[in-house]
This record gives structure tokens, C-alpha cells and sequence, in this order.
């Protein structure tokens, strides 16, 4: 790195630059980090300097400095206080090397050593390592790693993140073999449903996601309590609910399952050589579910749904009779459930028609005739369809369970 005079070195640090005010619980001078009076022009034993992340040091001597090097500037950034005193600020572990140079040679080094909080090594490891169980302890500036892990490469890699943090670590992780860990039985309860806005409207209800209006799968994980929890409540408790079916899937951990309902259809086939050609094409809803159970006590939930619904708004006519269309819908996630959370599918809005007959006042009372006199009107209606796969007894099962 080149070494520049501090008297050139400080006005190109000062453009543009405001330095606020150190605070005095930021600024520390401890002892040792001044020169003798007398001065000493050969070196001197290297200072060592431990900071936090984000720690804020004044050194300072009783003369003007006239070079600095720093070692890596990716660490610690220096910013000139006054001709006699530098202001250093950690912004990465690590360590590095401070230099500083007077008149008549006198000069002295710094050991800089930056210590990243030890909570924050926890919750990354906790994070990022999921299945193995470490202990980290934190002596002076170095980090003490112990457990147990299954593979070299995991070992190493605990390592290599801790040395992020700190830069001396102490691996004491054990590797050990495998144990083989029976998988755990998962029972899941995927619950289909139907809802009508036009019900909604006449109880006094709202669909609250208003999502659905993009015609595109959605989800969203609901809990014992909330605005959707309780308007799903609301709408069970009024009958408007309509149930389509409740598949029980049972599997173990790690191992895909999978349910399927509905049935087939004719189709037709609108382009290419078989243009008009009437195939079975299968609609309702097929879901594969693969579940996994975390150390945190969480389930771990793979979902891979397609529904296929009927479109009564895209019909095609062969010999005379009109066929609908299918719209299909896609939405594969990876989504943690916690206890007392079930995952819940939406976003399939479709149109439907409702033929209302209503009979007309005493006219409709006649015997023999009164059949006449009844009055029918079209209601344009658009329905909700929704999944709720609760895991276990979980809060959504109140609802979904319900037969």
C-alpha cells in the first residue's frame, strides 16, 4: 500500500467529509496508546487494540503525525481529527495493522483486533446449521466451537463461518458417524372448499383476501387467531362453507405423498392435426405433499398443488353441443408450519350463474296454477376456492376437520 504524508492525507480525507462528534462512551484513550514525551525513534513494541463491531477509538499522540498505513482499510476506516490524533472505526471482523509515523522518525505499530458480537455468530449458526447442535463460548478475542457433527465438510464449514466473525477460532467439534434416526409418522388433513360470494354479500360478510381478484394461487399461513382465522370462523358457524373433500394423507418424514380428487371431462382439442377432436381431461385438485420435521420443533411442508377447474366461460361447440374449457392453476412452495399454523391455497375465483326463483305473492298460493306465478332472475356470482392442509391437531383443523 502506498504511504502518503498526513499533511496530504488529511485535507483529500476532509473534502466532502462531515465528522460528527465522538460520544464519550465511544471514545477511549487507554493507556499505552500515547508515546513517551521524550520521543523514540526507533519502533516500539506493537500496541494491541481490541474493538466491538461498529466500536468507534481516538489514538493520540503528543506530537503531529506526518504518515499512516493501514493494512486492510475493508476493516477499519481511519478519519484525521486533528494533526495529533486519529479516530478509528470498526466495520468488519478481523485483524489488521496500524502504522504511524512522527517528526524525527519517531513511528509505532497497532495490533487491531475486531470482535463481531457473539450472539450474532449464534444466530447465524443456528440458522444455517440446522441439524447439528453447537456451543460457542467467546475468551478475550477468540471463539471456542464444541458439539458434534456427521461430516468433515460440516466441520469445516462451522469453521470457516465462525472465522467471520472471529478471527481466532478454536475448533473442538467431534465428528462422529451417522446415527441413523427413525423417521417420524406425519398425518395431514387437506380440507377443500367452495364459498360464495353472493352468501357472503347477504350475511353481511367480506372475502378479506383480495388477491384472489389477480385469478392467480396464492397462500398464506394462518394461526389460531387473525382476521382470516376469524372470518373463516364466521362463515362455518353461518353454514355458508361449502365442503368439496377432506383427504387424509398419512406419511413419515422425508417421504413424499400425494392426493388427488375430481374426475374427467371432454375436452376439445382446438389446434393442430387433431383440431376438434373430443379427449377425457382431468379436473379437480392433485397435490403432492412432502413434509420434514425441523430441529425447532417446526414441520417442514413441500407442497406441489395443480387444480384444474372447469370454465364454463370458455366453451367450444362440436355438433352442436357446447363443451367447457379448463383453467389450470400451478403455485409449488416451500413453506414452515409452527404449532397451532396450517397453510392455506387461494386465488381460484370462479364465475358462476344463479337461477333465483321467487314466488309471487298470493298468485303463487293458487291451487293448480300456482306454479305459473313464481318469478326467476339470473345472478351473476363468482366463488372462492380454497385449500386448508393442517398438519396434525394444529388451529386450521378446527375448521378443516369439520365434517
Amino acid at each position: 500500500m502506498r504511504q502518503l504524508p498526513l499533511k496530504t492525507v488529511i485535507p483529500l480525507l476532509l473534502v466532502g467529509l462531515t465528522i460528527a462528534p465522538v460520544q464519550a462512551q465511544q471514545t477511549k484513550e487507554p493507556a499505552g496508546f500515547a508515546l513517551p514525551n521524550d520521543g523514540v525513534k526507533a519502533v516500539t513494541p506493537a500496541v494491541k487494540v481490541e474493538m466491538e463491531l461498529d466500536e468507534q477509538r481516538v489514538l493520540s499522540w503528543p506530537f503531529d503525525v506526518t504518515r499512516v498505513f493501514l493494512a486492510d482499510d475493508t476493516l477499519v476506516k481511519l478519519e484525521p481529527v486533528t494533526p495529533s490524533k486519529l479516530k478509528l472505526r470498526a466495520i468488519k471482523p478481523g485483524s489488521t495493522r496500524v502504522n504511524v509515523w512522527g517528526e524525527d522518525g519517531v513511528s509505532q505499530t497497532y495490533e487491531i483486533l475486531v470482535n463481531a458480537p457473539i450472539a450474532e455468530l449464534q444466530r447465524v449458526l443456528e440458522e444455517e446449521f440446522t441439524d447439528t447442535e453447537i456451543s460457542i463460548r467467546q475468551i478475550a478475542s477468540s471463539v471456542i466451537l464444541s458439539g458434534e457433527v456427521h461430516e468433515q465438510n460440516v466441520r469445516e464449514n462451522i469453521e470457516s463461518v465462525a472465522r467471520q466473525f472471529f478471527p481466532r477460532v478454536i475448533n473442538n467439534l467431534k465428528l462422529i458417524g451417522k446415527r441413523e434416526v427413525e423417521p417420524q409418522p406425519v398425518k395431514l388433513q387437506a380440507s377443500i372448499f367452495e364459498l360464495s360470494h353472493y352468501d357472503l354479500k347477504k350475511n353481511g360478510l367480506k372475502w378479506p383476501l383480495e388477491a384472489s381478484r389477480r385469478g392467480e394461487m396464492q397462500h398464506q399461513v394462518l394461526g389460531a387467531t387473525g382476521e382470516i382465522a376469524e372470518f373463516l370462523q364466521s362463515a362455518h358457524d353461518k353454514n355458508l362453507l361449502r365442503k368439496i373433500a377432506t383427504p387424509e394423507i398419512s406419511t413419515i418424514e422425508g417421504r413424499r405423498a400425494a392426493f388427488e380428487t375430481g374426475g374427467q371431462m371432454p375436452l376439445v382439442i382446438a389446434a393442430g392435426s387433431n383440431e376438434g377432436r373430443v379427449k377425457l381431461q382431468q379436473w379437480g385438485v392433485r397435490m403432492q405433499l412432502l413434509p420434514t420435521r425441523l430441529k425447532n420443533g417446526k414441520l417442514r411442508l413441500g407442497v406441489q398443488p395443480r387444480i384444474n377447474q372447469i370454465d364454463v366461460t370458455k366453451t367450444t361447440k362440436v355438433d352442436s353441443v357446447s363443451l367447457p374449457g379448463i383453467r389450470t392453476h400451478q403455485h409449488d412452495l416451500l413453506i414452515d408450519l409452527g404449532e397451532g399454523e396450517s397453510l392455506m391455497l387461494y386465488g381460484m375465483p370462479m364465475d358462476r350463474i344463479i337461477r333465483e326463483k321467487k314466488d309471487l305473492p298470493l298468485l303463487s298460493d293458487l291451487p293448480l296454477l300456482g306454479e305459473s306465478f313464481y318469478k326467476t332472475t339470473r345472478i351473476d356470482d363468482k366463488v372462492e376456492l380454497f385449500i386448508i392442509i393442517a398438519p396434525e391437531q394444529t388451529a386450521g383443523e378446527k375448521i378443516a376437520t369439520t365434517r
